[in-house]
């Protein structure tokens, strides 16, 4: 069992509040995020330094508690993965009425919200049986969790920092709507294009800081597969014949495979060994929340039914939230990683393989509606991993963890399918283009629909698999140098992405080997600009979607940032002025 006679409570109104309004900010802009580069890294540090800077900013020289921000960022960081959970997944509807002229109907939005955030307090809750052993007992690592301790155990949290923060992030915005202004698709090298390389080179800020999370395993991974799909192999399937539509869709379904495949090669290599030490502490009902777990499982069941799932299917849903957050939990806590909609995928293709075998219907429909359920689940169950390991290391109360967990998963379900309709509307013409990709809503898609090219998707599966199962049984020097998830997204979405993204990874192996002291800069920097263009990005979709013109709509929402910019300096001026400290 934890030291919970030790902990320190954190949980105050001002913490809950600072909570609900970070997870809407990174809701939205992390939204715009996971749609335009088809990543979303874990929001935990952000979330650490700007609640700890509100607060500290909101105190002024008095000290302040590390458990509040310990509460405060625990909640906060919840958006982003709600953010994930949702829009991994069901843009696919739109993809598929788009692409093969169906007429699959979306989803009503308060459904929709209230299945999301039902799916998330079930992650949440069993999530706790699984916090005894994994963290209390095992002690895995869960790195961003206790990277976010680390830092608020450092005191590295102050108002300077929260500056620093807004100041890129208002920097990366007005640069982001001057190039969706003058310049939104990027640029493209004419000259390729006749050897059959189709190279735009898209000035995103944000993928050089995703690139730059990631690191560099995961980012030239990346760049590997880009430059594979789309120097070697698309001009190859040209010189054979293939239509260029034909040979992107085959690229395409190559690395939906290969990503799919590394994903459910990784869940079998490395679930089976862990089997009982995964599943055993959710057989030990003592929990309070184990005990919420049933009522809640029905409510769940209910929604579902009335969303349009049938009820055998709500029930394998829920059954699958279960088994799918103890693997995420785990997964999560062992390797940073939360393939969320991949377990989605997983737990989807069963039912409906059940379905199919007792010659039962099951709906397009109603299948988006049980991967993005199980995503969900599974992405805030990720998260809350790591927000109970800081609550160990720092000590914080756990239960107040929990506490504000539910409070940001409700605000931020809630809220969720309004951010997405707003995108939906914003970003009508653009959506599923290079410009906004959505790679994992169009995986969902096709893993649901089915594929324009089957064997070469099934090609990609295999191979991945295989890669995966492999890897452990490889020495640790050769381990995991080259990784097939990144690799596949990086054949999906071409050179125009992949390239400053490498840029990024780049920085962030220089920063490793030469100036490790720098690490935690960049990774503000990082943060900042993938929150500043995912805040402006969304917010130019708003205001398309209301019918503002983009032009009169940049210029205000230039305005803003600059307003903003200038009154987080004055605040600086006027502490640093009468003597305080920030």
């Amino acid at each position: 069992m934890s030291n919970q006679n030790h902990e320190t409570p954190g949980f105050t109104l001002r913490a809950a509040l600072i909570a609900i309004a970070l997870s809407l900010f990174l809701l939205t802009s992390s939204s715009y995020v996971a749609i335009k580069i088809g990543a979303q890294p874990w929001p935990i540090i952000f979330s650490v330094i700007f609640s700890g800077g509100i607060i500290k900013l909101l105190n002024g020289v008095r000290k302040i508690s590390v458990h509040e921000v310990n509460v405060a960022q625990a909640g906060g960081s919840i958006g982003g993965l709600m953010a994930a959970g949702v829009v991994f997944t069901v843009p696919g509807i739109l993809y598929l009425n788009s692409s093969k002229n169906l007429n699959i109907a979306w989803p009503n939005p308060w459904m929709l919200a209230l299945a999301a955030t039902l799916a998330g307090i079930l992650g949440i809750l069993l999530s706790v049986p699984l916090k005894y052993t994994f963290i209390d007992e095992e002690k895995l690592p869960y790195p961003s969790g206790a990277a976010g301790a680390e830092l608020l155990k450092a005191g590295q949290t102050g108002g300077r920092q929260l500056f620093f923060i807004i100041a890129i992030g208002a920097a990366a915005g007005i640069f982001t709507l001057i190039r969706d202004l003058y310049f939104p698709t990027g640029f493209t090298i004419a000259a390729l294009t006749a050897a059959g390389v189709f190279l735009t080179l898209a000035p995103l800020p944000l993928a050089v800081g995703a690139g730059y999370i990631l690191g560099a395993s995961a980012g030239f991974s990346w760049f590997l597969g880009a430059v594979v799909g789309w120097v070697i192999l698309v001009p190859l399937l040209l010189r054979n014949g293939l239509s260029a539509e034909s040979a992107r869709g085959w690229i395409q379904n190559l690395g939906m495979g290969m990503v799919l495949g590394s994903g459910i090669g990784f869940f079998f290599s490395y679930i089976l060994p862990r089997f009982k030490r995964i599943f055993l502490p959710l057989t030990k009902a003592r929990q309070r929340s184990m005990r919420l777990f049933p009522w809640l499982a029905l409510f769940a069941v209910a929604v579902l039914f009335i969303a349009g799932v049938p009820l055998f299917a709500a029930l394998m849903a829920v059954l699958g939230v279960w088994i799918m957050v103890a693997v995420a939990a785990r997964m999560t806590g062992e390797t940073n990683i939360d393939p969320l909609e991949q377990f989605g995928i997983f737990t989807g293709l069963v039912i409906a393989l059940v379905y199919k075998v007792a010659d039962l219907h099951l709906s397009v429909s109603a299948s988006f509606m049980i991967v993005t359920f199980v995503s969900v689940a599974c992405a805030i169950a990720g998260d809350a991993g790591h927000d109970y390991k800081s609550s160990v290391i720092v000590g914080t109360r756990f239960f107040d963890i929990v506490k504000v967990d539910i409070i940001t998963v409700v605000a931020s379900g809630l809220a969720a399918p309004f951010v997405l309709e707003t995108i939906r509307r914003g970003f009508a013409e653009t959506l599923f283009t290079p410009a906004m990709p959505a790679p994992q809503a169009q995986m969902v898609a096709g893993s649901i629909f089915g594929f324009e090219f089957p064997w070469v998707f099934a090609g990609g599966f295999a191979l991945a698999l295989f890669w995966e199962v492999a890897q452990r049984f490889v020495p640790p020097k050769f381990k995991d140098k080259v990784l097939l998830m990144p690799l596949g997204i990086g054949l999906f979405l071409g050179l125009g992405l992949a390239i400053p993204l490498a840029l990024g990874a780049f920085i962030r192996a220089y920063v490793d080997r030469k100036a490790g002291h720098l690490y935690t800069a960049g990774l503000l920097i990082a943060a900042a600009v993938m929150g500043g263009e995912g805040l402006a990005g969304f917010s130019a979709g708003a205001l398309a979607a209301a019918g503002i013109e983009f032009r009169f709509g940049a210029y205000s929402l230039l305005a803003i940032f600059l307003v903003v910019v200038l009154a987080a300096l004055g605040l600086m001026l006027r502490y640093n002025h009468s003597g305080k400290t920030t």
